[in-house]
This record gives structure tokens, C-alpha cells and sequence, in this order.
């Protein structure tokens, strides 16, 4: 199964940009051979941690996604490899600036998965051109109360956006991310899932170190810690997000 997935969510400090280098990571352990990565948030996080700051720096748009928005140039043609054999990336510009317009060229490209990284401002079009492209929405909520506040948002944006320019597109559910054993997470987490049920991952995403250390060495903590139980939460967030995919296409289809 090919899948774009897009990972959204109204505010920053979320998990994206770290959900989006693991999802990759575990990905290829399911069995992908390529996954190619589309760093459109201008705080180009991603792509510096796969490919070095000063790099990053260095490029000039049409090296970058900038150029794979505005159609002049492909997502094959500007693919980089990182130092994770079977991740590539797209990487952002540093004065990044989606047309309203924009639509991500995907030409060239034979990857298994692709993985979109957003900004945390759903009015960007950065985040539009995303979801034009995607067939697959994840938006990682830290259980917090203004992290509860950003998923009306998320969903208004989702539905809009599937009515009137991408109704093949799949939300695949809100992802807890970022959770502590602490009294107020506790209880968000059960207010999320009370107030969207089925929307909701089943598997949740801790608070652990293990995911601070993969973001710094740029790779996934699938690779850098595999038998961690980070690791292990990872590779079942794919699976589950792999599993309501295809409950989601056989609904479609009967």
C-alpha cells in the first residue's frame, strides 16, 4: 500500500516534526524499503536534523521544497538520502514561502511511504498544499487543555479540506503524544477519548528521553535505540495507523 501521509496539528511543540522522522523509522522496519520525507515547515527542523543546520542554510530554493510547491521542479529532483539508509528527504527553504496556490510535484519519486511534516499554523498554506497531496492525516495532541482546544480546529481544517479538494483523503485519528504519568494528563487523555472516540490512536506516545536523544543523533529511535520501549510504541502507532487505513478504504468500498 503507497500512502502520503501528512502530520497536522494547530499548535507547535507537539511531536510532529519527531513523530514524522519515527513514523519513517518504523516504517522501514515493517518492511518499506524507501521513505521519503517533505519538510514544509519553514522552521526546517527536520531537515536539519537529517541533514546538518549549516547545509540546510546553504541551499537555495530551488534545492528545496520551495521549488517542488511552485510544479518547477520535482520531488525527485531535489530529493536528498540522509545517513538513514532508506530515508530521504525534500528539505524546506529557510525563507520558505507557499503559494496559495501550491501543489507538491511528486514526480519522480517510487518511494513506499511519504511523510509531510507541517507547520503548526493550520492557516499556512504550507499546510493546504500538504493535504491536496495527502491520503493519510495523523494530528499528534499532547494531553494537555489547549492541546484539546487545537482539535475543533484540526477537524474544521480536515473537513474543508476533503469536501472541497481531496475527498480521498483519510484521517486516521488524533495521536497522544508527548504523555506523562501526571493527574491532568491522565484526565485529558480520557476527555479526548470521550469527546472523539474512534478518532483516537489506541497506542499513545510517551514522554521519553529515548525521543529527544533519536532528534539529536537525526535518526529514528527505531534505529538508534530498537529494543527501547519507545521504540516499540512506535512501530505500534504505524501498525495501528496501517490497520485504520484499510478499515477505513473497505468502508469505502462497500
Amino acid at each position: 500500500m503507497s500512502v502520503t501521509l501528512s502530520m497536522v496539528a494547530r499548535k507547535g511543540g507537539v511531536g510532529k516534526t519527531s513523530g514524522a522522522l519515527n513514523l519513517a523509522g518504523a516504517a522501514l522496519d515493517d518492511g518499506a524499503k524507501r521513505v521519503l520525507l517533505i519538510d514544509l515547515d519553514s522552521q526546517a527542523s527536520l531537515s536539519k536534523a537529517l541533514l546538518g543546520a549549516s547545509d540546510v542554510d546553504s541551499l537555495r530554493p530551488d534545492q528545496t521544497v520551495q521549488a517542488v510547491a511552485e510544479r518547477y521542479r520535482s520531488a525527485g529532483d531535489v530529493l536528498r538520502e540522509t545517513q538513514v539508509e532508506g530515508i530521504d528527504i525534500v528539505p524546506s527553504f529557510r525563507d520558505l514561502h507557499i503559494p496559495h496556490d501550491g501543489a507538491l510535484n511528486l514526480a519522480g519519486i517510487d518511494h513506499d511511504l511519504v511523510i509531510i511534516d507541517t507547520p503548526p499554523d493550520i492557516r499556512d498554506s504550507s499546510v493546504r498544499c500538504a493535504l491536496l497531496a495527502s491520503t493519510v492525516v495523523i494530528s499528534p495532541v499532547v494531553p494537555e487543555a489547549w492541546g484539546l482546544q487545537s482539535c475543533h480546529g484540526v477537524q474544521q481544517l480536515l473537513m474543508s479540506a476533503g469536501m472541497v479538494s481531496n475527498q480521498h483523503m483519510i484521517f486516521a485519528g488524533f495521536l497522544l503524544s508527548m504523555v506523562q504519568r501526571v493527574t491532568i494528563h491522565t484526565l485529558c487523555c480520557d476527555a479526548l477519548r470521550r469527546l472523539h472516540g474512534g478518532n483516537v490512536f489506541n497506542n499513545i506516545l510517551p514522554h521519553a528521553a529515548a525521543f529527544k536523544e533519536a532528534a539529536a543523533a537525526g535518526v529514528p529511535v527505531t534505529k538508534l535505540t530498537p529494543r527501547n520501549k519507545a521504540a516499540k510504541t512506535v512501530r505500534a502507532v504505524f501498525a495501528e495507523m496501517i490497520e485504520r487505513v484499510e478499515v477505513a478504504l473497505k468502508r469505502g468500498a462497500a
